[in-house]
């Protein structure tokens, strides 16, 4: 079962958080695996934005999800659904996080 976890997006903005992941309080090691994720309006939207997702430390089980500033700049505001999906060497996948992602306009202009 996915974890629920809720974040929010500064349009404008370069977005990028880290995780560990862990199961019963160990830490799971990423090696042979890969990460996607990505972000809708709503769960019925054909468009979507594809988030870079990166395993930054296997052994560690710690991986990474960002925006680019120039892609934050084109999402509307308001409340988004995501969630991330781990792959294994056999192919196999989990959807590992899921939940709202809270797009927020600034006020300053870029």
């Amino acid at each position: 079962m996915a974890a629920t976890y809720n974040i929010t997006i500064n349009m404008n903005s370069d977005f990028k958080r880290s995780y560990q992941l862990k199961e019963d309080g160990v830490i799971v090691d990423l090696t042979g695996y890969s990460i996607a994720g990505a972000l809708k309006e709503n769960y019925r939207a054909t468009d979507k934005i594809d988030f870079v997702a990166t395993i930054t430390d296997a052994s560690q089980g710690v991986f990474d999800l960002s925006v680019s500033d120039t892609t934050t700049a084109t999402m509307d505001p308001g409340t988004w659904v995501y969630d991330v999906v781990l792959t294994d060497a056999q192919s196999t996948k989990t959807r590992l996080l899921e939940g709202r992602a809270f797009v927020k306009q600034g006020v300053t202009p870029v």
